[in-house]
Formats: C-alpha cells, structure tokens, sequence
C-alpha cells in the first residue's frame, strides 16, 4: 500500500502542474516511467516547475547528492520521492545521485539533469526492476491509450475514406478553401418557426462543375429529421434545378440536435442562368416532406452588387 499511495501523489501532482500549466506559458510537462539500467537516466527539469522523482524503493534522503556547485534546489526529500528544480538554465548537464536505503552510494543510480525550453519532465516514476507490476502496467496503459488513438484515427480515415463525391468531401471536412475550391459564406434569412427548423450558416464551395451548399441547421422542436430531395427554384421565373445528391451529417436529425445537410448540383458557369439570379433553396423531409427546410435568397453567380440587394 504505501508503494501505491506515493504513485497515486505523484499522479495527482502532475495533474495539478498540469491545469497549471495550461493556464500560463510554461513548458509541456512530460510524465515518465523509468526502469534503472547501469547508463545515468536523463531527466528535464525546469526553472518554473519542480520536477519530483518517485522510487518504488525507499531512498536514503541523507545521501542524495548532487553534482558540486550545481545549480540545482532540492525542494523536499521524502521516503520514496524527491523534488528539485534549477535555479537557472544549466549550460551543462548536473549528476544527481540518489542511494538506496542501506545501500552504498557507490551502487546508487546517477540521473543528468538538463534544462530546455519546450519540456520538463514532471514526473518521472523510477522502477529499479525493468519487470515490476507497476511498471508493466504503467506500460501497458500507455499502450492501450496510444492504441485507442490509433483506432481513433483510423476510424476517422475510414470515414474520410467513404466519402464520395463533392457532397461527402465536404461533410468530411476534406473540401475546404484551402484545397483550392471557392467557398463563400451566404446569408440566410431565419426560417419560420413552424417548421422548427433553424438555419445557422449557408455556405456555397464551387468549381468548374459543381456547386455544394452545405447548410448548418438545428432541429429545435419536433421529431427526428432526415433530407430527402431538394431543389432550387427561383420563385419569379419559376426556373427549377433539381439537386443531384442531398447528404447529411448525421444522418438523422433528433431533437435539438444539430447537423449539416450538403446540397450537390451540376452547375456551370455560363451555362446555367443569369449572374445574380436568387434562388430558393427547398429541401423536402424524407419521411412525408411535411416539414421542408425553405432558404430564399441563395445566389450561385454573383452579379453587381445592384443585383446582390435582391440575393442572400
């Protein structure tokens, strides 16, 4: 129990230089599991912040030692642990050597302690036997948190993966402005609240072929819902473009749930109408089309800005 109680006090005061360090400029605090070999371990510390070592073994706090004239503080000595941090950048690296209890310093293990800018180690937890159960554990916890993160990551790319289309690029997150597609921010007028519908942002990606609009929308009241077709009408004419593809993410709506539905359709500049000419963007509820989402004003040609007064 008390080998369990130090390790459980270095995990929470790491924990608590770590919300410190999250609050200010400090450095990125590093924790680490060392197991003693017959090279010196080297650890970072840190004018700012004390680096605390944790032993699984009883340490003689009368017998630490450290390198002559080293600017080095050791803040406290404990049966198992030690904490110290520099009291100025090291130019070179500072021996610390930490015995055993009824041991010879001569067989005690040496650490080289160094400063640097970017990192410190905060806690390192130091295991005299390269197979102790804690270490092993220790080792293994981080092994399944860098596997959850390879799975993570994995399952992302996957879902990249399946994307097909302009439509699933952009709800993939793989289509921004910065691959080279023309993104504009429309304006969208709010929504009755009958449908309780609401729409946030209207964003319209081009190319050569195609036009996306990728509408942010809440599902404030009511129950689930789920896209079905769309198109774009143009309420004066009464010229219609049928939308080729309609997706979402997710694909269902629920109750006060948020998503954003993807709009496809072919469009060619030049080929497809008047520049400035303001559409209606209809998007039918799969289910019974008894609640279609309804956005006026959605412009895919920008005209002069005469013409814009009557768009988005």
């Amino acid at each position: 129990m008390p080998r369990l109680s130090g390790l459980l006090l270095a995990f929470l005061s790491f924990a608590a230089w770590a919300a410190a360090a999250e609050d200010s400029a400090l450095p990125r605090l590093r924790m680490r599991n060392v197991a003693l070999t017959t090279k010196a371990e080297g650890v970072r510390v840190s004018t700012r912040i004390p680096t605390t070592l944790t032993f699984d073994t009883p340490i003689n706090a009368q017998a630490v030692k450290l390198g002559e004239k080293a600017p080095v503080e050791i803040l406290a000595v404990g049966e198992r642990s030690l904490t110290l941090r520099a009291l100025e950048e090291l130019s070179e690296a500072v021996t610390l050597r930490v015995p055993f209890l009824n041991e010879s310093i001569l067989t005690a293990p040496v650490f080289k302690l160094t400063t640097a800018a970017d990192v410190v180690d905060a806690q390192v937890l130091v295991f005299r036997d390269a197979s102790a159960p804690e270490l092993m554990q220790a080792r293994l916890a981080a092994l399944e948190a860098r596997c959850s993160a390879c799975e993570a990551a994995l399952t992302a790319q996957r879902e990249r993966g399946t994307a097909t289309g302009p439509s699933g690029w952009i709800l993939s997150g793989q289509v921004e402005a910065s691959t080279g597609v023309k993104v504009k921010r429309l304006r969208a007028p709010p929504l009755s609240a009958t449908t309780g519908l609401e729409v946030a942002s209207v964003h319209r990606f081009k190319a050569d072929a195609w036009v996306v609009l990728a509408v942010q929308v809440s599902n404030r009241s009511g129950p689930p819902w789920r896209p079905g077709k769309a198109w774009l009408e143009n309420p004066s004419t009464g010229r219609r473009v049928e939308a080729r593809t309609v997706v979402m993410a997710p694909d269902v709506l629920p109750p006060n749930g948020t998503g954003r539905v993807a709009v496809e359709l072919d469009w060619k500049k030049g080929e497809s109408g008047p520049n400035g000419e303001a559409f209606r963007l209809v998007i039918q509820e799969a289910a019974d089309g008894a609640r279609p989402l309804s956005i006026p004003g959605v412009v895919l040609e920008d005209g002069t800005p005469a013409q814009e007064k009557n768009g988005p």
